[in-house]
């Protein structure tokens, strides 16, 4: 059995995805495959490291904090995102609440871990495999995968720009099947009965970057393209042929929480969730 486990973005929302990650850590399912867009992947590194309550440790005492994010990041002519990538992407998982990037390495000699990211100059989706032996690449990879229009600056990856991989594809379930996942848990960050609108954001976004026009177009067919992914995702599900976990309910909470009462209640909904069903999920995957 290959194992996927695919994670869908969504900023402070990922915390969700946490919890449910921490609970598979303390089952010992590990997958053998991570896939994830934005925050996804970005959390997903510390399942892949092993290292259980590292993101909520992070989040709940750090994402509060003025050098984390604000719109005065995103002012400042040397960092021109809403968050602070330095400290975000550089000094915490460094320094402040170190990421075991020797686990890392060790844990993928034998599995794979995907950050999804957009192409500016075609608009299509691309995989790329977070690296063990480069640091340097590895968050600037996880830069890209996260950088959301207007938020964030497009990331140069040898030569091509990229953005937020959950533009082009927000839950890509369809690559881990593509790449040989035979038993996948897709972890979504909005409750089963939302639908996405189309977002005056997303229109505004499409101007600014109208000189990458596959870009622009697929920012305005976003949410068609986010709903018609969900409604196949739960037929695969009732087919079961895909695990899905999701939030009881995402209202109210901001893409850009970080009241850290309100983190919390999002992991504890995803921990929680995960431990309701994790009979259901190891009869699914075939495991007592």
């Amino acid at each position: 059995m290959k194992l996927g486990l695919v994670l869908e973005g969504g900023a402070s929302r990922s915390l969700f995805s946490c919890g449910v990650m921490d609970a598979l850590l303390d089952e010992n399912i590990i997958a053998d495959y991570v896939i994830g867009v934005s925050a996804g992947i970005a959390y997903g590194t510390s399942y892949v490291s092993r290292q259980k309550g590292r993101n909520l440790e992070l989040s709940l005492n750090y994402m509060h904090d003025k050098r984390y994010m604000g719109t005065r990041h995103l002012l400042n002519p040397k960092n021109r995102s809403y968050y602070n990538m330095d400290f975000a992407f550089r000094q915490i998982p460094e320094k402040i609440v170190p990421f075991d990037f020797d686990a890392f390495a060790k844990n993928t000699q034998d599995s794979v871990a995907i950050a999804v990211v957009t192409n500016l100059e075609t608009g299509q989706a691309e995989y790329k495999e977070l690296p063990s032996d480069d640091w340097d690449y590895h968050i600037r990879l996880l830069w890209a995968s996260c950088a959301l229009p207007i938020l964030f600056q497009p990331e140069n990856l040898n030569g091509t720009l990229f953005m937020d991989g959950g533009i082009s594809d927000p839950i890509p379930f369809r690559r881990a099947i593509e790449d040989g996942c035979d038993k996948i848990i897709t972890v979504l960050t909005r409750e089963r009965s939302y639908t996405k609108a189309s977002d005056s954001s997303e229109r505004i976004a499409s101007k600014i970057y109208k000189k990458y026009p596959n870009f622009a177009k697929t920012l305005l067919s976003r949410h068609e393209n986010y709903n018609r992914d969900r409604n196949e995702l739960f037929e695969l599900e009732k087919n079961n042929n895909i695990f899905v976990i999701a939030p009881t309910d995402t209202t109210g909470f901001s893409r850009t929480e970080r009241r850290p009462e309100k983190l919390k209640e999002m992991y504890d909904d995803g921990y929680q969730t995960a431990k309701k069903n994790m009979s259901e999920l190891k009869k699914y995957l075939g495991i007592s």
